[in-house]
């Protein structure tokens, strides 16, 4: 019997050479970041000395093939996205979605792994939840998101409010405008309450697949993430995903890390 089944499977590659499940996994920006962060922090290069293929980004001209290695149907393949990380959750998740769309419509067969970090983390979630129904066409396999303010931050209540006060005014002058561009996204990554983005969004119903969250342990200002609390990081407080995420914890700041890769790559297949 186990002949056969050898036989048959070397037959099936036979008459369908190329025709094997690829896995892409989709690297997903922060706040204030690019797609390029990911390459700057030596991930992508860890991850391609594990087999995955770094194959360039998708941005919202398009399709960019920065190695002359595009996106196929076999392997193991990352890709960047760029997104407007001042813009708000909404606008994000959008464009997100119709990456992932195109990447699903292109390559059906594959299964997607998305990989963001801090707001990124909530930008994925978004689109997720948007695409619930379509989640199983989309064949999403995880999310992982890495130092994700998935119960809000008290930096961003901060820096929304200071967008109300002279400090907004003078923001400009000063060379950070970005407080008064980014004034919606502040509100909504702020603090978790009833009435709140955030709020709504841990409610809403996610689709089912692996969650892990990557935490940094130690908050404290001089050498951890004091930028999101350790416990908002972490996915099991979010109702509608539960205890069944997984945790992963770290040490440093709230900053991607090389150290950040080898957990990626024990979660990837």
């Amino acid at each position: 019997m186990k002949n056969q089944l050898r036989t048959f499977l070397v037959l099936v590659l036979i008459i369908l050479p190329g025709y094997v499940l690829a896995d892409i996994a989709v690297l997903i920006h922060g706040y204030h970041s690019s797609g390029h962060t990911w390459r700057n922090n030596g991930i992508t290069s860890l991850l391609a000395s594990n087999g995955w293929k770094d194959t360039g980004t998708y941005t919202p001209q398009g399709y960019i093939d920065l190695f002359n290695q595009p996106l196929s149907n076999s392997g193991k393949q990352l890709i960047t996205v760029e997104l407007p990380s001042e813009a708000s959750v909404e606008v994000q998740a959008n464009l997100l979605n119709q990456y992932i769309d195109d990447i699903s419509q292109r390559f059906p067969d594959q299964k997607i792994h998305l990989i963001a970090h801090s707001a990124g983390g909530i930008v994925t979630r978004l689109a997720l939840v948007n695409n619930y129904t379509q989640a199983d066409k989309y064949n999403v396999a995880q999310l992982i998101t890495i130092a994700s303010p998935h119960l809000g931050s008290p930096i961003a209540n901060m820096a929304e409010k200071a967008s109300d006060t002279p400090i907004g005014f003078f923001a400009p002058i000063i060379g950070a405008s970005e407080i008064n561009r980014a004034e919606h996204l502040y509100r909504q990554l702020g603090k978790e309450d009833v009435n709140h983005f955030l709020y709504w969004l841990n409610q809403q119903a996610h689709p089912p697949m692996h969650y892990s969250s990557i935490i940094r342990a130690d908050g404290s200002i001089i050498d951890g993430d004091w930028l999101v609390p350790p416990r908002s990081q972490n996915m099991a407080y979010v109702p509608a995903i539960g205890s069944g995420a997984q945790v992963f914890l770290t040490q440093g700041r709230h900053r991607l890390s090389y150290a950040d890769a080898h957990i990626i790559i024990r979660l990837l297949p």
